[in-house]
């Protein structure tokens, strides 16, 4: 099969919207907006803000 004869399926992308889940395709504008706004979970982010966490409240205390 080649590039130009294979076809793609195409993705529905899914998002918890008001404590439901629901295809972002159905999202209206402002929903949409806040959707593309977001920041997206990363392990790494996680971690270092967890040890700043602990700096933190060590300086606190």
């Amino acid at each position: 099969m080649t590039a130009e004869t294979a076809q793609r399926t195409p993705c529905e992308v899914f998002s918890r919207s008001m404590g439901f889940i629901r295809p972002v395709s159905n999202f209206n504008i402002g929903k949409y907006s806040e959707f593309c706004e977001r920041k997206t979970f990363t392990e790494a982010n996680s971690l270092t803000a967890g040890q700043r966490h602990c700096e933190l409240m060590k300086k606190a205390a």
